[in-house]
């Protein structure tokens, strides 16, 4: 008697602790950084540089030359920021000129 109580017992408890561990959340999610900043949102942004002179963006990593009196257009995400690589008369080189958001979406920014 005192034998089937003992495995009566294990039994149940091993039926406890296996049903909780089989649906348990895994401990770690591995998913892309990009994946978790990025919103799949992409905003058409042009910039026109009325500055008189030569002009360097740094979009993200990249670094785009914008001519006297040309407009750059891009298909950015949002939350892209966008720097002036060069100084102007008005903005000192590093400056934040725009971060990209979806209410941007279409419009034409002039630098100066």
């Amino acid at each position: 008697m005192h034998l089937r109580q003992i495995l009566a017992t294990s039994v149940a408890a091993l039926a406890l602790i296996s049903t909780t561990a089989v649906y348990a959340a895994p401990t770690s999610i591995s998913s892309p950084v990009h994946a978790v900043f990025t919103n799949g949102k992409m905003v058409k942004i042009s910039f026109r540089n009325d500055s008189g002179s030569q002009l360097e963006l740094k979009v993200g990593d990249n670094i785009m030359k914008v001519q006297s009196g040309a407009t750059l257009s891009l298909k950015l995400p949002a939350g892209t920021k966008v720097l002036a690589n060069t100084a102007t008369p008005k903005l000192t080189a590093g400056s934040v000129i725009a971060e990209v958001a979806s209410y941007l979406d279409g419009a034409t920014l002039s630098i100066h």
